[in-house]
């Protein structure tokens, strides 16, 4: 695929109804592209297909659980019948998590880890035919927590070191697909929403969040600069880039550092 040139493409994005996954639909949608959409809100997933006017026979709606391995096998059938062609896949759908171990259920591990990691695992698998066939592309939304310790988030970061090994390894089976991992640091979107306690229930505001939020538009721009240049991961902000360097090279300065700013939201 001519990395260059989206106009009649197909593009699955999890996520899709706001945030990170709204962006990519817009700058997909002005460059021609067909779009897929996934998302468990199925109200806002279409008001913004309305707002920018994509071609009905251009774009598909499904609301789902990525969480669901069946639901996800029968979405993509009919992402399947509908296009016959997959070439990028976005894996963008995710929630978060704030509370120390000890007092974090097991239960908010399971959630997060059906939706950060098997969501993109089953998304993935289904989409694989396709994106074989194409010869395309698969992108996912990491974290700094991906590469680093992040103090108060072990679900988190345990789903997305996860993410890191699932799609790296398959990178060296698919040498066909092109797989790229995207690591922002703090992002302007609604993830509050979908930031869980110790019992479940939202967070709320945080506190300790380290330098300036990136608005959506921002990171799919960078995102979008890395694709081009074929690269299989992408450090988005001076504290995601500077995280890897100092968590790398200097792991316990990094710990006490990072802690120092986080530790806010206890």
């Amino acid at each position: 695929m001519n990395i260059a040139e989206y106009k009649d493409k197909v593009i699955v994005i999890t996520g899709a109804a706001s945030g990170i996954g709204a962006a990519f639909v817009r700058y997909y949608a002005s460059r021609g592209a067909r779009l897929v959409l996934l998302d468990m809100q199925e109200t806002p997933m279409l008001l913004l297909v309305k707002e920018i006017k994509i071609k009905k026979g251009d774009s598909l709606s499904l609301s789902l659980d990525i969480t669901d391995e069946e639901k996800v096998k029968q979405a993509f059938k009919v992402i399947e019948n509908k296009f016959k062609r997959i070439d990028v896949l976005i894996n963008n759908a995710g929630i978060s998590q704030i509370s120390l171990f000890k007092d974090t259920a097991p239960e908010i591990f399971k959630k997060v880890m059906d939706v950060n990691f098997y969501g993109t695992v089953y998304c993935t698998r289904y989409a694989l035919p396709l994106l074989q066939k194409s010869k395309g592309q698969i992108i996912a939304l990491s974290s700094v927590a991906g590469f680093s310790p992040l103090y108060g988030r072990t679900a988190y970061s345990a789903s997305k070191h996860a993410l890191h090994g699932f799609l790296n390894s398959l990178r060296s089976e698919e040498e066909d697909i092109d797989v790229l991992l995207a690591c922002p640091s703090f992002v302007k979107t609604n993830i509050e929403q979908r930031t869980f306690n110790k019992d479940g229930k939202p967070f709320g505001k945080k506190k300790g969040t380290p330098g300036k939020l990136m608005t959506p538009d921002y990171v799919v721009g960078e995102i979008l600069k890395a694709v081009k240049k074929k690269r299989s991961i992408v450090y988005i902000s001076q504290i995601s880039k500077i995280s890897r360097l100092v968590s790398f090279f200097f792991p316990k300065i990094f710990e006490k550092k990072m802690t120092e700013k986080v530790k806010a939201d206890f």
